[in-house]
């Protein structure tokens, strides 16, 4: 087999999927990653073409922050499952989203329910979008030390100790602004 190592790269650049790209180029899976990794070339995947559902939420939830904050670095770009998703001003940040629902068979009243089992020992903040359908209703910025030692953080739909967290979008970005580099602000 000889296939140019710049040819697998642009396959897996054009589908994001291991399986699909390597299909593509009539090699296994594991023999396309060996190459990409061997030729330093970032294997990160696409969750919004082919993860789950939560996967395309969580895809869709990190396009609504890249969009509010387009200067952050999205790191899941340079690396596949990152220990957080973006940067910004040395901060790291990771994104979280849950849709609003019932919590089970008894519930009166629905909530979000947002995992940070692990991203709590890595980022600096996590940013917490509710949905509904695609659209964001509420947006919590947690602190690191607020969440430590947390494995997830579930927020009613009405009043709750989170509630103190909740942070309308416009002021999302002012807010890691204060962060930025006294020479870069002007």
């Amino acid at each position: 087999m000889n296939i140019p190592v710049e040819q697998m790269k642009a396959a897996y650049d054009k589908h994001k999927n291991l399986k699909v790209a390597a299909d593509e180029l009539g090699m296994k899976w594991q023999t396309l990653y060996w190459y990409l990794k061997k030729y330093n070339h970032p294997v990160v995947g696409d969750k919004s073409k082919y993860g789950t559902s939560k996967d395309k939420l969580a895809s869709l939830s990190e396009a609504h922050f890249a969009n509010l904050i387009p200067e952050a670095t999205n790191m899941n770009q340079a690396r596949y499952q990152s220990k957080w998703d973006f940067e910004l001003y040395g901060l790291k940040i990771d994104i979280k989203a849950s849709t609003i629902h019932y919590a089970g068979k008894n519930a009166r009243q629905q909530r979000y329910c947002f995992s940070v089992k692990k991203q709590e020992k890595y980022a600096d903040f996590i940013v917490a979008f509710g949905y509904s359908g695609d659209v964001i209703k509420k947006c919590f910025l947690f602190p690191q030390e607020i969440i430590s030692n947390m494995t997830t953080v579930n927020i009613s739909e009405y009043k709750s100790k989170w509630s103190d967290y909740e942070i309308p979008l416009e002021d999302l970005r002012p807010f890691f602004e204060r962060y930025r580099p006294c020479d870069a602000r002007q």
